[in-house]
């Protein structure tokens, strides 16, 4: 069984991405339910539109000059690969992104206009087993979110989060794989303890980490149903996996109606949102918080929530049907 990595500090990373990724604000944004004063962590206006920024850079900067010369590789729908492309172009290290053949255009373009090699695969697991192929003739796999020094990059959202807002009780984040919950959760762990809850918000038709956490080991999900691309790989990581069931508080279920629906309401304000970035949100405006974080709780004195929106990569025809719909 893979072990839990709790020993990985988080804040090691954060002197590698200083002046490399931006420092993304926290802004507040209303909600029915006045028991909750929920905050939203902004990393869709990240360096290269998501989180994925952190982790990759923070591979890429760590390369000894035999790996560099090797190049790097990943599996991916879209983030984790644009923000390789990006860490890698900036670094001079060659990089090919192995990705499903549905994945955004806007996306797979970002890639390539990085810099990347982009090699299509028909579906997930044929992408992934491409990669493999790759990596076993030598490229350096940087994986999007079962590696040590991804989650540690990620966790960096985490620190920011404690350190604008020193009153936070629950942080909620996005759950494809597991790097950013991973990393947030240990990054919290780490400076305050117990003090503050992590909770992780999954797609209902892709819960991987759910039955990861359940079974205490990945479990290859049978059918993914869920349209949210981004939060749907085959399943979580298996260091995430080890690491979340000591770190985190949990993971809630979220509907693909509802995270449209918060993607749209997002959007509204002004912010570029991809669903996938929208989950969390969705999860407090669709009450899906659980009752018993919320007893007792008043105007007066509501839960204090952080709510991460992981990514502003959307595909661009989708943007301006909600934009049209407004």
């Amino acid at each position: 069984m893979t072990q839990a990595r709790t020993d990985v500090q988080i804040s090691e990373a954060v002197a590698r991405l200083e002046g490399v990724v931006t420092r993304t604000p926290i802004v507040p944004f209303e909600v029915p339910d006045e028991r909750v004063r929920l905050w939203l962590k902004l990393e869709n206006q990240q360096v290269t539109g998501s989180f994925k920024s952190r982790g990759a850079w923070n591979q890429v900067s760590l390369l000894t000059e035999e790996e560099r010369t090797r190049g790097v590789i990943a599996t991916s729908s879209g983030n984790h690969g644009k923000a390789l492309s990006w860490a890698a172009e900036r670094a001079g290290v060659p990089a090919t992104i192995v990705m499903p053949a549905d994945a955004y255009p806007n996306k797979i373009a970002a890639c390539r206009e990085h810099g990347a090699e982009v090699v299509l695969g028909e579906t997930r697991m044929l992408a992934e087993e491409m990669c493999a192929e790759r990596v076993a003739a030598g490229a350096v796999l940087i994986h999007p979110y079962d590696a040590e020094r991804t989650l540690q990059g990620a966790g960096t959202v985490g620190i920011e989060i404690v350190e604008q807002d020193p009153e936070v009780e629950l942080i909620l984040a996005p759950v494809g794989g597991g790097g950013l919950v991973t990393g947030i959760s240990l990054a919290v762990r780490q400076s305050l303890g117990e003090k503050v809850q992590v909770i992780g918000v999954e797609p209902e038709g892709a819960p991987s980490m759910s039955r990861g956490l359940a079974s205490g080991a990945p479990v290859p999900l049978e059918e993914i149903t869920t349209k949210v691309q981004g939060l749907c790989p085959p399943s979580s990581g298996a260091v995430n996996i080890a690491t979340c069931l000591e770190t985190l508080n949990g993971v809630l279920l979220v509907r693909d109606e509802d995270t449209f629906a918060a993607q749209a309401a997002l959007v509204r304000t002004g912010e570029v949102v991809e669903p996938a970035g929208a989950a969390t949100t969705a999860l407090v405006l669709s009450g899906g918080l659980p009752e018993a974080l919320l007893e007792g709780r008043s105007a007066a004195d509501p839960l204090r929530v952080v709510a991460v929106v992981s990514g502003g990569n959307p595909d661009p025809a989708q943007l301006e049907a909600i934009r049209a719909q407004a």
